[in-house]
């Protein structure tokens, strides 16, 4: 059976001006665990076409905090349910350096964010074991980069969400993770594909230095 394209989803985003129906997903996240706080500042990894950009500004109310988004592929800020600021980066998330990120930040962010997000997902193959460890190496990527600078792009008590595809490597990936973090979970919003293997790790609460293993993440 052909792949139904136009499904509610993709019809609701288009009715209410969000770029892609991935918006709904960080949605449901949003309103379940809170990841964004009023006024924070937030890091979206491999932001295109943008939606996340969209739910993750309209997270931080209405004046104060920031949402910087990066990816490889020319993204224009969308001009519904965005505002100045939004800041939009070219760039390779495997290259691009934590000191680039946080040069991006209000004064009053101390060069840290409070959110960490990443819809990223590599160029599937069709190989199912081949394409859960790309993903969950793209994952590891960003996890690299949110935990391991001094200081660390994520702030203490910050969140991070990182969508990875569930198969060979992912229940070790969120293991490692929380040693970073107080809380870890797995969850599939309902925006998902009923066909994808794609699952979000919510992790809550970046713990502090002195609560963390002596080795950086990998």
């Amino acid at each position: 059976m052909k792949r139904v394209l136009h499904d509610v989803f993709f019809t609701r985003a288009r009715a209410l001006g969000y770029t892609a129906r991935s918006a709904f997903k960080l949605e449901e996240i949003q309103k379940k665990h809170r990841i964004i706080s009023r006024g924070a500042s937030v890091l979206d990894l491999g932001c295109c076409p943008g939606s996340w950009l969209q739910v993750a500004c309209q997270a931080l109310g209405n004046s104060g905090g920031c949402v910087v988004g990066i990816d490889i592929q020319p993204t224009e800020r969308p001009r519904q349910h965005c505002d100045s600021r939004v800041h939009i980066l070219q760039g390779d998330v495997t290259k691009v350096s934590p000191a680039l990120l946080s040069q991006h930040l209000p004064p009053e962010a101390g060069g840290q964010y409070g959110a960490i997000l990443s819809d990223m997902a590599p160029s599937t193959t069709g190989a199912a074991s081949r394409d859960a460890l790309r993903s969950v190496a793209l994952s590891r990527c960003a996890a690299r980069l949110a935990l391991n600078g001094r200081p660390p792009l994520l702030a203490p008590g910050g969140n991070m969400v990182v969508k990875v595809l569930e198969g060979e490597g992912f229940h070790e990936f969120v293991t490692d993770l929380r040693q970073f973090f107080v809380k870890v979970l797995r969850m599939r919003p309902h925006a998902t594909r009923q066909e994808s293997r794609e699952l979000y790790v919510v992790c809550l609460g970046s713990k502090a230095a002195e609560q963390r293993p002596n080795q950086p993440f990998e």
